[in-house]
């Protein structure tokens, strides 16, 4: 896959996850006055992560391959783990998790406004009464990471390192970081830890369940965190 390719892969995504946060979001909650969170899922979701991962299995198809689910889990490279994939991938989200961390403490400190939620959605403690929201978040989640680890990671990557070899890792990082552009500065700030290193993994493992594993595990854990109140 050339840079050129690349860049529609990425930049079709893109221009969709920008319109979902900057006007899905916002006619939603105009029109039918439900939570902002609700609102995110839906855009999201209909806008973005579904739709990638459609395309990862429309591309999949595309290429004629054995329609076969042996076949799908070695194209999209999802196979079992071993000690050394969990090594990789539970020291990952150690590293990550600590460098994230440690950013949004720096980042605190020298700007007075910074704050590790995206300008679409602010980060709170769901009250009792909207737990709810937490079931409606399932769904959501699952295409989010699916969606995308299936598209980036399983179809995209194995191309990029037939063009880009040990360097796909960056090219592929900077690809999907360019891909948040939508959630601002301050998260484009806190995601450099998951986005290079979750890459880097990818690179050296050549095992999607690693990924899938570490951003469910960061982004699931964060939200979780945060909607019941284990992290301020």
């Amino acid at each position: 896959m050339p840079i050129w390719e690349s860049l529609i892969f990425f930049g079709i995504p893109t221009l969709l996850l920008y319109f979902a946060t900057r006007f899905g979001i916002s006619i939603l909650h105009r029109t039918f006055d439900i939570p902002l969170e609700i609102c995110w899922f839906l855009s999201g979701g209909f806008f973005v992560f579904i739709p990638l991962l459609t395309a990862a299995i429309l591309a999949y198809f595309r290429e004629s391959r054995t329609i076969s689910l042996e076949d799908f889990k070695l194209r999209f490279r999802l196979r079992q783990m071993n000690l050394s994939d969990w090594l990789w991938t539970l020291g990952s989200i150690l590293l990550i998790g600590i460098s994230t961390a440690a950013i949004i403490a720096i980042a605190s400190s020298v700007f007075t406004d910074f704050s590790p939620s995206p300008p679409f959605l602010s980060a709170r403690i769901l009250p009792p009464n909207e737990r709810w929201i937490l079931l409606c978040w399932i769904p959501f989640f699952f295409f989010n990471i699916v969606g995308e680890e299936i598209m980036w990671r399983g179809y995209i990557f194995p191309r990029q390192e037939l063009t880009h070899g040990k360097k796909t890792w960056l090219v592929h990082g900077s690809l999907w970081w360019v891909f948040h552009l939508s959630f601002g500065w301050h998260l484009l700030l806190m995601l450099l830890p998951i986005i290079f290193m979750l890459s880097w993994v990818v690179q050296h493992r050549r095992n999607t369940w690693s990924s899938l594993l570490i951003h469910g595990i960061i982004n699931g854990g964060g939200f979780l965190a945060i909607s019941l109140g284990w992290v301020s």
